[in-house]
């Protein structure tokens, strides 16, 4: 669990690619290094599970942080991550607002 060294977890911004979005991360550390992560979303993701545009950030935000909380030395977190349909059955299971955006 290296989330302890972690100082500013910044989200840059979506970069728009063909098939999927992708979301840019700046992890700095305590030591003023950082690194940057790239999370992706494809866009059949989108359409199978009702996720919005507006939820994405929030979700992969979300998805940075619990990795960061399962990361260790030897494990660090990817600088390229995909984000799975698992991961989107979380965050609703943790965000009940979203939960509600997709029964609608």
């Amino acid at each position: 669990m290296l989330n302890n060294l972690v100082l500013k977890l910044k989200f840059l911004g979506v970069i728009p690619q063909a098939g999927c979005m992708e979301y840019g991360f700046r992890i700095e550390n305590e030591d003023k290094s950082y690194r940057l992560v790239v999370l992706s979303i494809k866009d059949t993701m989108f359409q199978q599970n009702n996720l919005l545009f507006q939820e994405a950030p929030d979700l992969c935000y979300q998805k940075v942080l619990a990795d960061l909380d399962e990361e260790t030395t030897d494990s660090p977190i990817p600088a390229r991550i995909p984000v799975t349909a698992e991961d989107i059955v979380k965050y609703r299971d943790l965000h009940p607002n979203a939960k509600l955006r997709r029964k609608s």
